[in-house]
């Protein structure tokens, strides 16, 4: 298993014990705002709020936004508040008592815990609103890179500055209701003791002067015995000066045009010109280079962030070689990396994860813990996956580089191909166009703005078509020229067509009512249908879908069953398949499980990955537990998994021979059956063995001839191929049946598989046959198919074909 460094150079931002300046603590009453004065104007206290805070708050099961279109008027600095109580944190209650919680929990303001505390059956009040505030002066405003915040809870938060939601905690509740629900809801769960949490305020959100923080604390349930907050700190995070030459960040290698090409792009604090270096991993001995190195000079500009943004490309790449790279400049290089390409046709994997969002559970370390678990389990169990695909909101906050800098801190980003895609919280700043070097990128495609990254981009990874689209524009008009065009000048360079997007158009989360959503819904899959998309990958609803194959917007095949292991679309049949989190940052419920397009749906609030085996004439998409559920379903346990194959011409469908001259009549044979695919499913596990089981499609013999010469059939099979390479077809048996007895014929000898000895099916076998003088007529045979599989077989989808032939 690979280990996981660091990324290159040091970290940026570091939260610092700031020196708190010389004077009073002051009240400003009609915003409730406490600061303290400076003796020197940049100087920053050691935190804006603490235990001893005053807040405004409101106990009385009213929702503070009655009346108002806008369900979060009460987070904004414009709110009045001055009819709400006044007290100092920690507030809570137990039992109705300020009291009860145990000492690590004191409590100062009581909170009114009951609708009515004097009902027989006290009902808990569901939502409780906080308001204060913090003072910043524009020197101390352009000191900071953001605030964190310390904060003990029981049961549920949300937490919003000046307006702007910068933390989420076990408020997945509160989510999936509709926004006038919002306020006055239950949510979380039963905690126990409080638990403490970490969060992030972005820079982005803050002004100079007075700002803004709201809180909703939540009761899980009616029943609940406690309440509790306590916001015990909300400190500055500033940036250190970094001396000397240029350093290098947040080196991304990102998906080429080609399998023949890698993207690079990295972060610099200077603005120096700077190289990407590239040469066989075999010719860097201890870091050093060879004197024929390939040199790609970097271009790039200022960033949103105040850095500077440098973009490369490796061109020419050879295949199933192992390279290292380096970028920056002499007395400034980035560490070496490496990638290793492999062959440039054939089947391969690769990886897809919805919304890793680092920073939306308001806890950013373990965002990223949870993202590099999964990348480390995925990566594990497909070590040979060529891309690392992205369903769309890598951060929380577009602009916020402490996210950015966190989601970037896997070296798998340095080794393994990255997909980006623009998710909803990837717009509102031009971070993410600056942060990855996307190939062939249409920016009049999906357009951005001139503060928010846009713009739809394709690549051909061996035999696949992949169209990224920025959907959170809804310039339809746009998207649709660039889906036509790329399709129309390199469709034919490919066997399947995937598009990538980030808001799912067939989820079972609570986005899928969203009139945006509806919007794309009653647009694209009408588009798709008419250029033959394959298969449509999605995120944004924190849960996982899968469609039923669907054309121009409806249920391609009604008799298509829930679930199906195997589909063969036909014409405009498309897949949809929407990813659940992948860094457990967040779930979304599923609210909407009863839509007509669900096959399969599942949320258990654990991490998923899916990986997706690509072959020339199928695709295997299996959703993945990274994070274990429990004992059934462990790390690794499979959540949903679906093939879809290409569908085989009807010539290959029917079989027949040629019936000589002077023999009047004929003998024809076919398979029964639309579908040639025989599904022997998922193999079981048994001791030194996988197993697997199946029944071959009916064949059907008419002999009418004179004279009823004899005839068999017989067939053999290939080897079973899958993207991880190939097993025998010797391991194949069958027991023959006649199903439908006529014209004299017989079923063949069973063979057995040739797992314990022998050649199984890998040489021809007799399916039926009769003997010369047989009655005319026709027969159908069949046959119980039994295939035993060595256990040391790598697991996958695997297919083989066999042939029948019809002698005479």
């Amino acid at each position: 298993m690979r280990t996981n460094a660091q990324a290159p150079g040091p970290r940026r931002h570091r939260a610092r014990a700031a020196v708190a300046g010389a004077g009073l603590i002051s009240l400003v009453a009609a915003g409730l705002t406490f600061a303290a004065s400076s003796a020197v104007a940049a100087d920053l206290p050691a935190t804006f709020l603490d235990t001893g805070s005053q807040w405004r708050y409101s106990d009385d099961n009213t929702d503070p936004a009655a009346g108002s279109t806008d369900r979060l008027v009460w987070t904004g600095a414009d709110f009045d508040d001055t009819a709400w109580k006044t007290g100092t944190g920690p507030f809570g209650a137990k039992n109705g008592q300020a009291t009860g919680l145990g000492s690590g929990f004191p409590i100062t303001t009581l909170l009114n815990q009951y609708i009515d505390a004097t009902a027989a059956t006290k009902v808990a009040v569901p939502t409780f609103h906080l308001r204060s505030g913090f003072d910043l002066t524009a020197d101390q405003l352009g000191e900071v890179t953001a605030l964190t915040g310390t904060v003990v809870y029981d049961d549920a938060l949300q937490i919003f500055v000046n307006g702007t939601k910068v933390a989420g905690f076990l408020d997945e509740r509160v989510e999936a209701v509709p926004d006038e629900q919002k306020n006055l809801v239950y949510a979380g769960v039963a905690n126990g003791d409080p638990v403490t949490s970490t969060f992030t305020v972005p820079v982005e959100v803050l002004q100079p002067g007075t700002n803004t923080i709201a809180v909703g604390l939540y009761n899980d349930r009616a029943s609940s015995s406690d309440v509790y907050l306590d916001v015990k700190s909300l400190a500055p995070v500033v940036e250190e000066p970094e001396a000397g030459s240029a350093t290098v960040s947040d080196l991304v290698l990102g998906v080429g045009g080609t399998e023949a090409e890698r993207n690079l792009a990295w972060y610099s604090d200077l603005d120096t010109e700077q190289v990407a270096q590239i040469a066989p991993a075999g010719n860097v001995v201890d870091g050093t280079f060879p004197a024929d190195a390939v040199t790609v000079a970097a271009t790039g500009g200022p960033t949103s962030s105040g850095e500077f943004n440098r973009f490369a490309t490796f061109t020419g790449l050879e295949p199933n070689t192992a390279y290292s790279y380096r970028v920056g400049a002499e007395g400034a290089w980035s560490g070496v990396y490496t990638f290793r390409t492999q062959s440039f046709d054939g089947g391969f994997d690769f990886l897809f994860f919805g919304d890793p969002q680092l920073g939306s559970s308001g806890n950013v370390a373990s965002d990223t813990q949870g993202w590099i678990a999964t990348l480390d389990v995925a990566t594990a169990a497909y070590p040979r996956a060529e891309l690392l695909f992205s369903g769309g909101d890598q951060v929380e906050h577009a602009a916020s580089e402490l996210q950015y800098e966190a989601f970037l801190s896997t070296d798998y980003l340095r080794q393994i191909p990255f997909v980006a895609t623009n998710g909803n919280h990837d717009v509102g700043n031009k971070a993410y166009s600056q942060h990855f070097n996307v190939p062939n990128l249409d920016v009049t495609a999906g357009p951005g703005s001139g503060s928010a990254s846009g713009g739809d981009y394709w690549f051909v990874h061996k035999d696949v078509l992949f169209l990224n689209l920025n959907s959170n524009s809804r310039d339809f008009a746009s998207h649709e020229r660039f889906v036509r065009d790329t399709i129309a000048a390199h469709g034919d360079e490919a066997k399947w067509t995937v598009v990538a997007f980030h808001h799912s158009i067939y989820s079972t989360g609570p986005h899928a009512t969203d009139s945006d959503v509806k919007d794309r819904r009653d647009v694209w899959p009408t588009l798709f249908s008419e250029v033959g998309v394959d298969l449509v990958l999605q995120g944004h609803d924190h849960s996982y879908a899968r469609s039923y194959l669907i054309r121009n917007g409806e249920k391609a095949d009604p008799a298509e069953q829930a679930g199906a292991d195997i589909l063969t679309p036909g014409p405009g049949g498309v897949l949809y398949v929407t990813a659940n989190s992948a860094s457990g940052s967040k779930y979304y419920a599923a609210s909407n499980a009863s839509s007509w397009w669900l096959s399969a749906s599942n949320q258990e609030n654990v991490r998923n990955y899916t990986a997706i085996e690509v072959s020339d004439d199928a695709i295997a998409v299996k959703t993945i537990r990274s994070q274990a559920k429990d004992a059934d379903r462990p790390v690794n346990s499979v959540v949903d998994q679906v093939t879809i194959t290409k569908p085989v011409s009807p010539e290959t469908q029917k079989l027949q021979v040629v019936v000589p001259e002077g023999a009047p009549g004929e003998l024809v044979w076919a398979v029964d059956g639309a579908n040639p695919l025989v599904d022997l499913g998922t193999a079981t596990a048994a001791g030194d063995h996988f197993a697997a089981t199946g029944t071959l499609n009916p064949v059907r013999v008419t002999d009418t001839r004179r004279g009823t010469p004899s005839w068999s059939v017989s067939a053999q099979v290939g080897d079973f191929t899958g993207s991880h390479g190939t097993f025998s077809g010797k391991y194949l048996g069958w027991t023959p049946q006649v199903l439908t007895a006529g014209g004299g014929a017989t079923a063949g000898a069973a063979v057995a598989t040739g797992f314990g000895g022998g050649a199984g099916l890998s040489v021809s076998s007799v399916l039926g046959s009769a003997g010369a003088g047989h009655p005319t007529g026709s027969a159908t045979l069949g046959a119980d198919l039994d295939l035993v599989i060595p256990v040391d077989v790598t697991d996958g989808t695997y297919r083989a074909t066999l042939t029948l032939t019809a002698l005479s």
